[in-house]
């Protein structure tokens, strides 16, 4: 957050911070959700919110990603990377519709998931994120600026450029999927 705001910005977003190692794991949720309501009130610039979120996204793939960017390097194909990049790091083959790609996330818990019998069940076991599997009340879907952070940072490493991102489904916003448009 400092990064993108002034100090006094960055104090106020981030009042309560410390607490964090204390908290249990619905307090850590609860603590996220004032966060988030707390950037929506101060910054008003999506670009600027994906931006500090995707300083905090998970990293994981970094194997992978040193493999997938070989094989980009290699054929400079897209449709090549695709095809390399599922099973990989996205379990759901990605779509491709011109210089824009769909990356669908599979389900955090396939199996509960498919046995769940409500939609809101079916959320539940969806998202990736324990902060919020662990609130009973929701979060700003700017939350969710953190799996698109993940998924930026992974075209990013490969493509060894800026690549822009939004998010076209979201199980925050009721959605049955998480799913991201890549602009490549």
């Amino acid at each position: 957050i400092a990064m993108y705001t002034d100090e006094q910005t960055t104090l106020d977003i981030m009042t309560g911070c410390k607490s964090l190692d204390d908290m249990d794991e619905v307090e850590k949720a609860q603590w996220m959700v004032l966060l988030m309501k707390r950037m929506d009130n101060y910054i008003h610039d999506e670009e600027t919110k994906l931006q500090i979120l995707s300083q905090c996204s998970c990293r994981c793939y970094e194997d992978s990603l040193h493999e997938l960017r070989a094989v980009y390097e290699q054929s400079k194909n897209i449709d090549t990377l695709l095809e390399a990049m599922h099973g990989k790091v996205f379990l759901v083959k990605p779509e491709r519709d011109g210089n824009r790609i769909l990356i669908t996330k599979a389900p955090r818990f396939p199996e509960e998931h498919a046995n769940a019998s409500t939609s809101e069940e079916k959320r539940y076991y969806f998202c990736h994120c324990d902060n919020v599997r662990a609130l009973t009340d929701g979060i700003s879907l700017t939350y969710c600026y953190c799996g698109a952070g993940w998924c930026k940072n992974i075209w990013e490493s490969i493509l060894q450029r800026p690549v822009r991102i939004e998010i076209t489904q979201s199980v925050l916003q009721g959605d049955e999927t998480c799913q991201f448009a890549v602009y490549v």
